[in-house]
C-alpha cells in the first residue's frame, strides 16, 4: 500500500502476519483479528432471490434494487460498481464482492471471476474464507457457555483444558479464557522450527486438528508478557480445545447447534469438518512464490481452493466458510437483535483491551475512521483477503472480500474508495 494510501485510508488496522507455518514454500498469515458491531434494522436480498434472477451478473446490483430496497441513488450504485470493474479488470484481481447495508436496504455487487479455468463470473452471494472473522463466531459460543454456567471466562484455562494440552503450555497455568478471547494471554504462533514440522511435511495432506496444531507451541518463552495485546492463532484454538472439552461435542456441530442453524445461516460451514453443498469460490494465491511480473500481477497464481499442503483448514482460528448475506445476518444477531447474547455478554464483548489501536474486546475490535467510530475486521488467509466495518453512526455495514490471498490491501482500497463514494471525502 502507498503512504498516500495509508494517509488517506487512516482507519485501517495494519495486519500482522502470524504465520502457523512459514515453509520454503509456503507462506500463510493468519492475520489481525478485528472486530465488527452489528447492522440495525437491515433488510436483506435472499440468496433465493438471487439464484432466480435472470439479470446478468454486472447489472444485476443495480437493477435487483431498485425500488424498497434501494439504500442508494442510482448515481452512487453506479459507481460502486464501476468501482469493482475498474479493481477486477485494472488490478488484475481474479474476483471482488462488495455488500454495503443500512437500515433502508442492501446493495450487493461483484465483478471478475470465481473460477479462473472455467471463467465463471463471481457472484455477489458466492461463499468465501472468512479468515479470522471466525473468532467472533468462537467468541459468541464461548460467552453463550458462560451464560449457560459451563464457562467462567476469569478461571484459568488449566480448569477447561486436557492434561496433554496444558503439558505444551509451561508459562501459562494462570492465563485465563478471557486473555485467550482478547489476545491477552501472552501466548505465541506455533513454531515451525520445532522437530514435529517434519511430520507436518511428510503428510502434506493430512487434516490438522487444533490439537495437532498445538503441537507445534513453544513451551518455554511468551511472545509477549501477559496481559499485554498481542493476536496469536494459538489463542483460539484453544478455545476450541475447550469448547470442545465442556460441551462434549466438536466446534462444528457447537456452531451449527448454537448459530449456524437457529440463524438459518445456509450458506456457512466449517470447513473440512462437514459436507459444503456446491462448495465455495476458488481462491488464489502465489503458492509456490514464483513471484508476479508487475505488466501482469495475476499471471503466478496458484489456485489454492485444495492447497498441496493442509496447514489446518477449518479450525476454530479462521476455519469458517461463509458469504456477505449470511455474515450480515450473524452480525446483526448478535448485536441489534439480542438472540444469540443477553446484554451483559455483549457488554462483556465489547470491553476493551488496549492495543494501542482503539482496543480489543472479545474477538472484536475498536477503531476510529475519518467518517467517524467503527468495528472492523480483517482477515487473510489461503486464497482469500476481506475486510468488514460498521459505522454506528450512519448505520452502514460494508462488507468487502477477494479470492486473491496476495493482494491483502486490495479490500482496504476497495472500502475506502466506496465510503468516499457514499458518504463523501471525509
Amino acid at each position: 500500500m502507498s503512504d498516500r494510501l495509508k494517509i488517506e485510508f487512516r482507519f485501517k488496522v495494519r495486519a500482522i502476519a502470524k504465520p502457523r507455518f512459514i515453509l520454503s514454500l509456503v507462506i500463510l498469515p493468519v492475520l489481525l483479528s478485528l472486530g465488527l458491531l452489528s447492522l440495525t434494522g437491515c433488510r436483506s436480498v435472499s440468496d433465493e432471490d438471487l439464484r432466480n434472477s435472470s439479470v446478468p451478473l454486472q447489472a444485476w446490483s443495480a437493477a435487483q434494487t431498485q425500488g424498497k430496497l434501494q439504500p442508494f441513488p442510482p448515481k452512487v450504485t453506479n459507481r460502486l460498481q464501476r468501482l469493482l470493474n475498474r479493481h477486477a479488470e485494472f488490478d488484475q484481481i481474479p474476483g471482488v464482492v462488495l455488500q454495503v447495508a443500512t437500515s433502508d436496504g442492501v446493495w450487493m455487487g461483484s465483478a471478475g471471476i470465481s473460477d479462473r479455468t472455467n471463467k465463471t463470473p463471481l457472484k455477489p452471494t458466492d461463499r468465501f474464507r472468512i479468515a479470522s472473522l471466525t473468532e467472533l463466531f468462537v467468541s459468541v459460543v464461548c460467552l453463550q457457555l458462560a451464560e449457560d454456567g459451563k464457562l467462567d471466562l476469569d478461571a484459568t484455562i488449566a480448569r477447561y483444558l486436557p492434561q496433554e494440552v496444558m503439558t505444551k503450555l509451561e508459562n501459562s497455568q494462570l492465563v485465563t479464557v478471557r486473555q485467550l478471547l482478547n489476545h491477552t494471554s501472552g501466548l505465541s504462533d506455533p513454531d515451525p522450527a520445532k522437530p514435529s514440522s517434519r511430520q507436518f511435511l511428510a503428510a502434506p495432506q493430512s487434516e490438522w486438528t487444533a490439537q495437532k496444531v498445538l503441537d507445534f507451541l513453544p513451551t518455554q518463552e511468551r511472545a509477549v508478557p501477559k496481559d499485554t495485546f498481542s493476536h496469536a492463532s494459538s489463542n483460539y484454538l484453544l478455545l476450541e480445545v475447550m469448547i470442545a472439552q465442556v460441551t462434549g461435542q466438536p466446534l462444528v456441530k457447537v456452531l451449527r447447534d448454537r448459530i449456524f442453524k437457529p440463524l438459518k445461516l445456509n450458506n456457512t460451514f466449517l470447513e473440512r469438518r462437514e459436507p459444503i453443498p456446491g462448495g465455495f469460490v476458488q481462491g488464489y494465491q502465489d503458492w509456490d512464490e514464483q513471484g508476479k511480473p508487475a505488466s501482469k500481477p495475476d499471471s503466478q497464481l496458484d489456485n489454492v481452493t485444495r492447497p498441496l499442503i493442509d496447514t489446518g483448514l477449518g479450525l476454530g482460528d479462521s476455519g469458517i466458510i461463509s458469504s456477505a448475506s449470511d455474515i450480515t445476518r450473524f452480525f446483526q444477531a448478535v448485536f441489534s437483535d439480542n438472540t444469540l447474547l443477553y446484554p451483559n455478554s455483549l457488554n462483556q464483548m465489547l470491553t476493551l483491551a488496549e492495543d494501542g489501536r482503539g482496543g480489543y474486546g472479545l474477538g472484536i475490535r475498536h477503531t476510529m475512521t475519518p467518517w467517524g467510530e467503527g468495528w472492523a475486521q480483517t482477515g487473510t488467509t489461503t486464497g482469500f483477503s476481506s475486510i468488514l466495518l460498521y459505522m454506528p453512526v450512519h448505520d452502514l455495514t460494508l462488507v468487502v472480500w477477494s479470492n486473491d490471498g496476495d493482494r491483502e490491501d486490495e479490500p482496504y482500497e476497495i472500502a475506502q474508495k466506496s465510503l468516499e463514494i457514499i458518504l463523501g471525502k471525509p
